[in-house]
């Protein structure tokens, strides 16, 4: 059984939105992706040991989160990315199942899927969803330079 996660409040404030993406296949995921990971890479330092590993946590959150909202949302979607000065950013995902709550989901069979909220979790600075009008937000916090993932793994929301 899956666990229903609480809304939250939204993301912390400060937060300028770069660029949005629509959501309508997962065709779509691809092109989200390769933009994403271009987008990334132009704010980074290039010089940064960690730049790569902050791609690649990114990258796979949106996949995850995004893959959620075409299964379990309802269209339109859309992936927002959003920056502050503090060098962090947030990716925002959205969908229009607004009474739908992200979930949890309990211990199941390798290959059965639907850990993506868990694996968000321990990949990003913080994770949270809210609604806003007719659309249902569910977003994720990356600080540039963040802690490592294995100090976030050790804090991230623990298995169900």
């Amino acid at each position: 059984m899956a666990q229903a996660l609480r809304a939250s409040t939204r993301p912390p404030g400060g937060f300028a939105e770069v660029t949005t993406w629509e959501l309508s296949t997962s065709d779509d995921l691809a092109r989200i992706r390769r933009s994403l990971h271009a987008e990334l890479l132009g704010r980074g330092e290039e010089d940064s040991a960690g730049l790569g590993d902050l791609q690649d946590r990114v990258v796979l959150v949106v996949s995850e989160l995004a893959t959620n909202a075409l299964r379990h949302g309802a269209p339109p979607s859309s992936v927002r990315l959003l920056v502050d000065d503090a060098r962090a950013l947030v990716v925002d995902v959205t969908d229009a199942a607004a009474g739908a709550s992200p979930e949890l989901a309990a211990a199941r069979a390798l290959g059965e899927g639907g850990f993506g909220m868990h694996l968000a979790a321990r990949l990003a600075d913080g994770v949270g969803w809210y609604t806003d009008a007719e659309l249902k937000h569910v977003w994720a916090r990356f600080a540039f330079d963040g802690p490592d993932t294995d100090a976030r793994a050790a804090t991230a929301v623990p298995a169900v």
